[in-house]
């Protein structure tokens, strides 16, 4: 081979050794950071939003009329005014307007209470004595009264005015008379919102609402035309309290009531190291009488039980209900209803 062609075989040997040498260049290591940014965690109902009643001064006045008087002379007293009822307490629920006169009825008005929130809330009013009336009088826990009843009773509570099942609690001597009506949040009312402010959260939508839920109540009276009702008697003067809180679901029984077909109902929702610490019986006069463990009841496994032979503590016509307390302060009430 001359030396001319092996010039240029090593020169093309070379020219491929340089090609190939730039394509195995070594570049340095790099490492990149991605850092995560969370957007946020689960989004907090507004506060509660409860629009209670406007309730006038006098909207909880009752006039006691044992006797039939307003009746008998056609309301004279009250300017021909209206009297629904014939139980003998009468509250105003509708004022004199022009050539429109008043209005009485043995109830009071329905106030209602309109929750706007999208968690449930109970509604609590209780009805209390503020100012004790005449000593002849006695609290009532009925309206209705027996005829051979001489008793001066007044009969006063506090009502849901459901059109079925309705919710009624007395006022006593004892104590007030208190009801509690869980009602139903709407979260649809509400849409995720972003705020530069606040950041996420949640608003009430401005359309498309649900008609919130709401609940009502009212007073109801009752007097014993039997007794003997004499001048000078004072009538005992109320007060009545409006209350809310977000509902937590509490201890429950189940069945929800006894019966003397019902002897037993299992007890849920107490905290597992509370025992019972007390067990009595309400009678329909509101007296309690406490109950004795093995002689009177057993609570094995959650379970209140009546002893056999101890089934005239579920005689719907002498008591009203169980109540049974833990030793947490836990009160679990049982009512006793009459058998199907």
């Amino acid at each position: 081979m001359s030396a001319k062609r092996i010039r240029k075989l090593l020169t093309v040997v070379l020219t491929t050794s340089m090609v190939l040498g730039c394509t195995i260049t070594a570049f340095a290591d790099t490492t990149i950071d991605g850092k995560g940014d969370y957007e946020g965690g689960a989004i907090q109902y507004p506060v509660m939003s409860i629009t209670l009643p406007t309730i006038g001064e006098h909207d909880y006045d009752y006039i006691a009329d044992p006797n039939g008087l307003i009746a008998a002379t056609s309301a004279a007293h009250y300017g021909g005014a209206t009297f629904n009822g014939t139980t003998g307490v009468f509250f105003k629920t509708v004022d004199a307007d022009g050539d429109t006169k008043a209005t009485y009825t043995d109830k009071s008005k329905a106030f209602t209470v309109t929750s706007q929130n999208a968690r449930d809330v109970d509604v609590t009013v209780k009805l209390e004595q503020k100012t004790a009336g005449s000593d002849i009088i006695e609290y009532s826990n009925s309206a209705t009264f027996e005829n051979t009843d001489k008793a001066n009773k007044l009969y006063l509570a506090v009502t849901d005015g459901a059109a079925q099942d309705p919710k009624t609690a007395a006022l006593s001597s004892a104590a007030a008379a208190t009801l509690t009506t869980t009602v139903p949040g709407i979260p649809a009312n509400y849409e995720k919102k972003w705020d530069q402010d606040k950041g996420y959260e949640y608003e009430v939508k401005t359309q498309n609402l649900a008609d919130w839920n709401t609940c009502s109540y009212n007073l109801a009276g009752a007097l014993n035309k039997n007794a003997t009702w004499e001048d000078g008697v004072n009538f005992p003067v109320i007060k009545v309290t409006w209350s809310y809180a977000e509902h937590k679901d509490g201890p429950s029984a189940s069945p929800v009531s006894m019966s003397t077909a019902v002897k037993s109902a299992t007890i849920s929702g107490v905290a597992s190291e509370a025992t019972l610490k007390s067990a009595k019986v309400i009678k329909v006069d509101d007296s309690a009488v406490v109950l004795t463990v093995s002689t009177q009841y057993t609570y094995t496994n959650n379970v209140f039980a009546i002893v056999t032979g101890k089934e005239v503590l579920l005689d719907a016509t002498k008591y009203k209900k169980f109540i049974l307390t833990y030793s947490d302060n836990t009160v679990v009430e049982i009512p006793i209803v009459a058998a199907d």
